[in-house]
């Protein structure tokens, strides 16, 4: 009996004494988020706990925009990022020091036409000679060519007004502009702000948006540091899945939303992993666009496949990467 003591006591000892050993060692990394309901799996991920099985501790850094996190990201300020194909694209073309590990989430009803009902634009077409307002070099301003380019026009055919992504509702209000091109939640707040003053063109299906995690170029580290933040990712959209009320109920809560918003936007995301020719194809062609508008000073189209890095993404789901390696 004493015998059977005194290797209890000792196996007891040895655990704590080696446990750390046995644990999985934690990196305390910083994540850009953009305040936008596209970041859903990152707040639903800290909500739910969902790193804490991971290899990293993540503290989060709020950014209002994708520009914002990709900027900390650039400059070193944080270690991920949350940013759409546009930045990612437009960004490209100056050869930054970047990859996109993960796609998480798409919709193609994020960035919306918005016009002054007294216009009486009806169509695209009628915004010809107006003046509109975008967030330069972001989804905002492809999507406007993009709707202009369906009708056979382009930028020069109307007029444009750079805003910031929060400050475009006031240009709006201040009649500065004619029509504004916003993503949510500004949309939704333009019409709670604005109501029958603003008119919601239906343009859904015409542009697929997405949202992607970024870091700079990735050494075997920060690959590993990846894979645990895309670990934390899965766990939340299987979350989000299986309980979209109480994940719509953190989102809410952490920005600040309404039920009413969330019923407004939620039926355009889809949320899921993976790194796909979609992306590829998405960040090139408004790469092409961003140098035939002559938006920048460079005029070569960069190797977009070098700003993908699959690793991580090969290491947690390789059934949701579908690129060449």
């Amino acid at each position: 009996m004493l015998t059977k003591i005194i290797i209890i006591v000792g196996i007891v000892f040895l655990y704590f004494k080696y446990q750390n050993f046995w644990q999985q060692e934690k990196y305390v990394i910083s994540i850009a988020v953009s305040r936008t309901p596209l970041s859903t799996p990152f707040y639903v991920a800290k909500s739910i706990g969902a790193f804490k099985d991971t290899c990293v501790t993540v503290e989060f850094d709020e950014v209002i925009g994708g520009q914002m996190a990709f900027a900390k990201v650039i400059n070193g300020e944080v270690d991920f990022g949350t940013t759409s194909d546009s930045v990612i694209a437009f960004q490209s073309l100056a050869k930054k020091s970047f990859v996109t590990h993960a796609m998480f989430v798409q919709s193609d009803n994020d960035v919306k036409l918005m016009t002054n009902p007294s216009e009486k634009m009806k169509t695209v077409i009628d915004l010809k000679g107006k003046k509109v307002g975008v967030t330069k070099g972001t989804a905002s301003e492809y999507f406007l060519s993009t709707l202009l380019a369906i009708e056979g026009l382009t930028n020069e055919d109307v007029e444009l007004y750079y805003y910031k992504p929060e400050q475009l509702i006031n240009g709006f209000i201040n009649d500065e502009v004619n029509a504004i091109v916003p993503w949510e939640p500004f949309v939704f707040k333009a019409k709670q702000l604005l109501n029958d003053q603003i008119k919601i063109h239906d343009t859904k299906n015409l542009n697929t948006l997405s949202f992607n995690l970024i870091s700079q170029n990735a050494d075997s580290l920060l690959v590993e540091k990846a894979k645990c933040v895309i670990q934390g990712l899965s766990t939340a959209i299987e979350y989000i899945a299986s309980h979209p009320e109480k994940s719509q109920k953190i989102v809410m809560d952490e920005l600040n939303l309404t039920p009413s918003f969330i019923d407004w936007v939620w039926p355009d995301y889809i949320f899921k992993l993976g790194l796909n020719q979609s992306l590829i194809l998405s960040i090139k062609s408004q790469a092409t666009w961003a140098v035939e508008m002559q938006m920048s000073k460079y005029s070569e189209i960069p190797n977009i496949d070098a700003f993908i890095d699959s690793r991580a993404m090969l290491q947690v789901d390789p059934g949701a990467v579908s690129i060449p390696l």
